[in-house]
């Protein structure tokens, strides 16, 4: 893809302006780079089609959208401009640069940013599903492209409690992995917002305690005192109540989703694919305990 013929032609940067752009590593789908220069220190974003249906869909007018409400919350990058997509032209979001790294240590501090942004009130976003039978459903779904005995293991194991919906919904990231944390100057800020959502709150805090988001991002699994750090700070005892309440579903749906990722990665991207079966087993176990 020719980035900087894109940017001319959506107006972002003129032929002449004065800036440098550099690809960023990280995302599986998407194409972003940080433009320097003039004045400027960007994410530039490029998003890729989307065909049928994903457990973590590329939403770009979402995104968007999801960063101008979060303008001023301390939560997600500052805002710049969108481009939605138009015939061929795909849509492009720019926000700016979050100085720092990704984060390694310091449970509370990510509990309090989500503090932060499940008390901003929005609506409008996609609906995820907030009991355990949806949850469960999704992770059924996935499990109908994996490998055969991964799925039946997973199915042997699949949580039969059931958990009503909630009607208290909150904006919720649904990718909230280690890697999209950025610790620096200005604190924590959570980034790459591509598939926003209305759900249960708790679904995030799950996402962020999850072993097997741990390792997808290089991580090794919380200690129990971190996951305490985590809890306490929070403090908000009806969505930890869900959180506690939920945890099988979603660790079933997430062990679904590394079964079929590890599965598509196989021959591709090996070392991916053996984070992912690292995080098929990682769920097979949380479950095996919990039964």
């Amino acid at each position: 893809m020719d980035v900087p013929a894109l940017l001319q032609q959506r107006g972002i940067v003129d032929a002449q302006a004065d800036v440098r752009l550099t690809l960023l590593q990280g995302g599986y789908w998407n194409t972003v780079c940080r433009l320097q220069g003039d004045g400027r220190d960007w994410v530039v974003k490029v998003f890729a089609a989307q065909d049928g249906w994903r457990l973590f869909p590329i939403l770009p007018d979402d995104e968007a959208r999801a960063l101008l409400l979060l303008k001023g919350h301390d939560v997600a990058p500052e805002y710049v401009e969108y481009h939605p997509r138009v015939g061929e032209l795909p849509a492009v979001l720019v926000y700016q640069w979050v100085e720092g790294t990704m984060w390694t240590a310091g449970t509370a501090e990510v509990a309090r940013l989500f503090r932060r942004q499940h008390a901003v009130s929005v609506d409008g976003f996609r609906e995820a599903p907030t009991g355990s039978i949806g949850i469960v459903e999704q992770g059924e779904r996935l499990l109908q492209s994996a490998d055969s005995h991964e799925a039946a293991t997973l199915r042997k194991v699949c949580p039969t409690t059931r958990v009503q919906p909630t009607p208290r919904r909150a904006l919720i990231h649904t990718d909230a992995g280690t890697g999209n944390f950025i610790v620096g100057p200005q604190g924590i800020r959570l980034i790459d917002w591509q598939c926003p959502a209305l759900g249960d709150a708790a679904e995030d805090l799950f996402t962020f305690l999850s072993p097997a988001f741990q390792v997808l991002y290089g991580h090794e699994p919380l200690t129990v005192l971190e996951r305490a750090e985590f809890l306490d700070a929070y403090e908000e005892p009806t969505v930890l109540a869900r959180l506690a309440a939920l945890a099988p579903a979603l660790t079933f749906r997430m062990g679904a989703y590394c079964a079929l990722r590890r599965l598509e990665l196989a021959e591709s991207d090996p070392p991916s694919a053996a984070r992912y079966a690292r995080a098929v087993e990682l769920s097979i176990a949380e479950l095996t305990e919990g039964s």
